[in-house]
């Protein structure tokens, strides 16, 4: 396993370290002898300690933290050291002072205590973004456990074209426990930069039978609607997401019905800032995009996501961490979806492809819509049928400033929560009788504020309605997908975006078709419901 302990240290440091005590650490649940995996760190004046000197840790210097298998021993300075220990989003985190007397070895032991136990509910979670410990399966399978991630797949391969995946001895699943699995076989394939709508993307693509490859492959070359219609054929059963709904050609993939969710909890979310949008993804388009201020990137993810969703595709919602990329542990972004049966790949991936997932960066949400979960379809007849009785079920440990239902892109009800109690679980529900006036769709989010007062959420799937068996349709979001192909179309046609004429024409021809789609869904929307 990784060690970034002691060794390889000067002798002056490794003099320095020896006069300082050795906290040694044990993590449990209450009332059991088992040790717990975790994350953690130490904090020792303005120090932050996350190297231990125990070898199966796993530090993580970008997050400045560590993983273990429930113990670990560390070297602190005299003084007061307060022992960080955290697992997850379902586990109370614990600050626990410890006061380092000389260089008297000193044992330390922490409860950690759930608050809330999803699989006990059938949701299990997953971190769909994750590029740390590729090729170390012990690695991951502790991180699994650590940060209490389910179900885990990892990017065997990333920004490369391969035929074949890389070996493990495990073969392609690590199981760490039975609520704890590790996958193989996921690539991503990504080819960003650039100015606004200049990149192709960023493609995740779970449980594929084959990597995805193909002899001729360039910056731009093929466009990913072609990798996505490939990825489909050799895997019909796999996931496709869109790592940030933002990129300049996951337009065109949404159009052809090649994507499966959106990550609306994504990695430019981390524990104390919040990275811009850029790298070439898709300029503004609207008059309303102009002055969105600081929470631009929020906004925009799910401003894009709620206009596919109004062209009538169908999209579950996810969550990744890029852990190995970015600053942030393993899941702390998470997609949860309720699974069919034991936990496997397919069966989570079937609970995402249709539609049974929320994701999150914080908070606990769940939602129904006449009792269904998201993903459901409701068929309801105006002035025959009874109003859809929608609830949403939040269950926190940290501030939440709002509670919300959304309707076809718009906020229909919403609790304020400012002020409410973070000492114990927070509960809060919303109800709403909902008389749909066109077919469309219901989600509930959960907002709040993370440093520096940016905003993150937790979002649900949306329950889909069809009203009076017409279509889900808008034509003022299918015309601002037209114009974002024919930005995409002004991009393909500079000079050295393709190597030859004949792939420029190749990727233009999928472009326009995925245009015609829009188009149509714009007319559909006029004829069914007057836009």
């Amino acid at each position: 396993m990784i060690s970034l302990g002691i060794a390889g240290r000067s002798s002056a440091e490794a003099t320095k370290d020896s006069a300082k005590a050795t906290l040694s650490v044990t993590i449990h649940e209450p009332g059991s002898k088992t040790l717990l995996p975790c994350r953690a760190w130490v904090q020792a004046g303005n120090r932050r300690l996350f190297n231990p000197l125990t070898k199966t840790c796993t530090p993580y210097p970008k997050d400045r933290s560590f993983s273990c298998d429930g113990e670990f021993s560390i070297l602190a300075p005299p003084g007061k050291a307060v022992i960080h220990v955290e697992r997850g989003k379902e586990y109370w985190p614990v600050d626990q002072e410890a006061v380092v007397d000389g260089d008297t070895p000193q044992d330390v032991a922490i409860e950690l205590k759930r608050w809330v136990n999803m699989v006990q509910e059938g949701w299990y979670s997953a971190d769909l973004h994750v590029h740390f410990g590729n090729g170390e399966p012990q690695v991951l399978k502790q991180l699994a456990l650590a940060d209490d991630v389910n179900f885990l797949p990892v990017f065997s391969l990333w920004t490369q074209y391969a035929e074949q995946w890389p070996k493990w001895q495990t073969g392609p699943v690590a199981q760490a426990d039975a609520a704890h699995t590790v996958t193989l076989p996921n690539e991503e394939i990504e080819r960003i930069g650039g100015r606004p709508f200049e990149s192709v993307g960023a493609l995740f693509i779970f449980g594929l039978a084959k990597p995805v490859f193909v002899p001729r492959h360039e910056r731009h070359y093929p466009c990913d609607a072609t990798l996505q219609r490939l990825a489909k054929q050799t895997s019909p059963e796999c996931v496709i997401d869109t790592d940030k709904p933002s990129w300049a050609e996951n337009v065109v993939g949404v159009a052809l019905g090649l994507f499966d969710s959106v990550q609306v909890c994504h990695n430019h979310y981390h524990r104390e800032a919040t990275l811009a949008p850029g790298y070439g993804m898709a300029g503004m388009l609207a008059e309303d995009e102009k002055h969105l201020g600081k929470d631009e990137l929020f906004i925009r993810t799910n401003a894009i996501y709620y206009r596919w969703l109004n062209c009538g595709f169908r999209l579950s919602v996810s969550g990744g961490s890029a852990m190995g990329v970015m600053p942030v542990p393993l899941g702390y972004s998470r997609t949860y979806a309720k699974i069919e049966g034991p936990l496997s790949e397919a069966s989570y991936l079937k609970a995402v492809r249709d539609g049974r997932t929320f994701a999150t960066s914080g908070p606990m949400l769940v939602l129904t819509a006449d009792g269904k979960d998201p993903g459901a379809v409701i068929e309801w007849r105006t002035g025959k049928s009874q109003p859809i009785q929608v609830k949403a079920e939040l269950r926190s440990i940290q501030q939440i400033d709002a509670l919300e239902l959304v309707y076809n892109g718009a906020v229909v009800k919403s609790a304020a929560l400012p002020g409410a109690p973070v000492a114990g679980v927070m509960k809060q529900t919303i109800e709403l009788p909902l008389e749909p006036p066109r077919s469309g769709w219901v989600a509930a989010r959960a907002i709040f504020q993370s440093p520096p007062g940016h905003l993150r959420q937790a979002h649900t799937s949306p329950v889909y309605i069809s009203v009076d068996g017409k279509p889900r349709a808008f034509s003022k979001d299918a015309e601002y997908m037209v114009a974002w192909i024919d930005e995409i179309l002004k991009v393909s046609a500079q000079p050295d975006r393709y190597a030859d004429p004949a792939g420029r024409l190749e990727a233009q021809a999928i472009f326009k078709e995925a245009r015609r789609i829009y188009e149509g869904i714009a007319k559909t929307a006029k004829e069914a419901w007057g836009d």
